[in-house]
């Protein structure tokens, strides 16, 4: 799924490593979930959000698209 994760993350100064860390998973794994080459959960996608302090459809905006 296409997302925002890695825009917002750049323009909030926080390394792949660091969102990695507290998602308790590798580094490749966020490159993966940020070049929507893996699907992720919805809890995961929950946790994205809070540690982003952003909003769900700011993150994955086709998620606003899905619902319709």
């Amino acid at each position: 799924m296409k997302n925002n994760i890695k825009k917002i993350r750049k323009k909030q100064n926080i390394s792949q490593k660091q969102l990695a860390e507290y998602l308790d998973v590798s580094q490749q794994a966020v490159s993966y979930i940020e070049n929507g080459v893996t699907n992720i959960s919805s809890e995961k996608m929950k946790r994205i959000c809070e540690f982003l302090k952003s909003d769900l459809l700011e993150v994955f905006p086709e998620m606003n698209v899905m619902n319709k």
